[in-house]
């Protein structure tokens, strides 16, 4: 994500990401090597949350510029 937020900065979208769910992701491997799995981690959680950020917002764009649509209709909803 880190490589490819780029295009949303130097599109207007949106110019500050404060994102600690990404970056968290990127400690795992070594915490998940050191310490075994976490209790109670499971693909729901991450599920649920992409319905609500993708999926929904994606059934009300007109799908014309359907990135910037979306990235403005989940700022909205935060």
């Amino acid at each position: 994500f880190h490589i490819y937020r780029e295009i949303f900065k130097t599109t207007g979208v949106h110019d500050h990401f404060s994102l600690p769910r990404q970056h968290s992701i990127s400690h795992y491997l070594f915490l998940i090597c050191q310490f075994g799995t976490p209790n109670g981690l499971c693909s729901s959680i991450t599920e649920s949350k992409h319905i609500k950020a993708v999926k929904e917002p994606w059934q009300c764009l007109s799908k014309f510029n359907a990135l910037g649509q979306m990235v403005r209709t989940n700022t909205h909803l935060d």
